[in-house]
């Protein structure tokens, strides 16, 4: 019975938690620029394949990643180490100067 039990609990268990999510990119400027984000992005763990896209009117990267396996802060980080300040977290410095000049 409580064998039972513990494979209801263990299967029920959420497997999936895909989610769409919008990131403030100020700099996000033209293709290069969403080039070198959705590079940095795509080696995300839990980012979707395929599903990262941008709104150049608007600054937004558009992108589904799971949310049992990475958080909207691990995405942001990758696009800041990349050189764009991503919603509030601040581009890396270095990564920033090192940008192609249509980036900055």
């Amino acid at each position: 019975m409580v064998s039972l039990v513990l494979l209801t609990a263990v299967s029920s268990c959420r497997q999936s938690d895909l989610r769409t999510v919008e990131i403030k990119v100020p700099d996000l400027k033209n293709d290069a620029c969403a080039k070198i984000i959705a590079n940095a992005v795509g080696r995300q763990v839990g980012v979707k394949p395929g599903s990262i896209g941008v709104d150049f009117q608007r600054r937004l990267v558009i992108l589904q990643y799971e949310s049992l396996v990475t958080a909207i802060k691990n995405i942001e980080f990758a696009i800041a180490e990349a050189g764009f300040q991503a919603n509030e977290v601040p581009a890396k410095e270095e990564a920033a100067r090192a940008l192609p000049p249509e980036c900055k």
